[in-house]
């Protein structure tokens, strides 16, 4: 009977495993090179790029259904200004499940927002690890920073659009290449005891995504209207023509009352294969409502430039230069570094 027991038990193992799956990827890189930051150096500095560890797995539920879910971290990050890596939270890229059939599919968790994924996916196609990336929070200071930024000049940027954030989504079945998405981002907040009030409200998004050959292109209307808040309307597009690929991202915001404007911004990638890796560039500008937004920073503008060559599938070598430029102020930005990358 015992011997029954143990057999039964593992054929169900067997079964359960033969319909589920899970799957391991990530990536990480590290550079060398020096940040300046006015006119203070790093000098010669060990730059640790953010990488990625990702759990993701499907099981089949019959009747045409499958449910999913995905558990990505961070490893590592580029150093603070006391020279430790900020801890990584697990989940903190990613944390969310899902169900899925033919009517479309249904996310509730943590993920990537609609205007992230966007920008990464279709509007830069430069293929570069720019440690300073035209979407990237902060300005990339290392472990021998010589200077400390202000809130508003830390946060300044070209495209704005949370990295990650919760989120219940629907995500609907592509029709002759369309593709709509509808996701509330809760606020979470209790601290009034009402809820989803006036200062409070919930964030609403819509996304339409378009893909055909070597065109691709997606409109997302983010609707953060509680107090002060802002509609952001943000559009990508890119076109591969074979020896070079270009990407177009757009931005514009319509402020609230008593809001604070981030400004209206452009940006601009390209791509060009190179025996067996790419040049990529990029430009991009903000204008910001004012000068000297302290939520903001100052207008920016950003360009870069640089090649990637793939040793082999999983393994690139970068060399890239980036600056940005803020007017106004003191603390304009240069980066230049080789990026050891590793995907898995």
């Amino acid at each position: 009977m015992k011997k029954t027991l143990i057999a039964l038990a593992a054929l169900a193992s067997v079964s359960a495993f033969a319909q589920s799956s899970v799957t391991i990827s990530g990536g990480f890189g590290l550079a060398v090179g020096t940040t300046e930051i006015g006119t203070a150096s790093s000098g010669a500095q060990i730059a640790r790029q953010t990488g990625n560890l990702n759990f993701a797995g499907t099981e089949d539920l019959g009747g045409g259904l499958k449910a999913g879910f995905q558990l990505q971290t961070s490893i590592g990050s580029i150093a603070t200004s006391n020279g430790a890596a900020a801890p990584a939270t697990l989940g903190d890229r990613g944390a969310n499940v899902t169900i899925g059939g033919d009517f479309g599919t249904v996310l509730v968790g943590r993920t990537a927002t609609p205007v992230r994924a966007m920008f990464g996916a279709i509007g830069d196609v430069s293929g570069l690890p720019v440690l300073s990336g035209l979407s990237a929070g902060n300005t990339g200071t290392a472990a021998t920073a010589p200077v400390s930024l202000t809130a508003g000049d830390q946060q300044a940027r070209i495209i704005y659009g949370d990295a990650y954030a919760n989120a219940v989504a629907y995500v609907a079945p592509t029709v002759n290449g369309f593709t709509a998405a509808v996701a509330m981002l809760p606020v979470q907040s209790t601290s009034t005891n009402i809820g989803n009030d006036a200062a409070n409200k919930d964030t609403m998004s819509y996304t339409l995504q378009y893909a055909n050959g070597p065109f691709a292109a997606a409109v997302n209307l983010t609707d953060a209207a509680a107090t002060g808040g802002s509609k952001q309307t943000t559009v990508v597009a890119s076109y591969d023509l074979g020896v070079a690929k270009f990407g177009l991202t757009t931005q514009s915001h319509d402020l609230n009352a008593g809001g604070v404007n981030p400004g209206n911004a452009y940006a601009v990638t390209a791509a060009v294969p190179m025996g067996a890796g790419q040049i990529g560039a990029g430009f991009g500008k903000r204008k910001a409502s004012a000068s000297t937004d302290t939520n903001y920073g100052d207008d920016v503008k950003q360009n870069f430039i640089g090649y990637r060559y793939n040793m082999s599938k999983r393994t690139n070598v970068s060399v890239v230069y980036n600056k940005i430029d803020r007017a106004g102020t003191a603390y304009d930005v240069k980066e230049t570094h080789l990026v050891v990358g590793h995907t898995f």
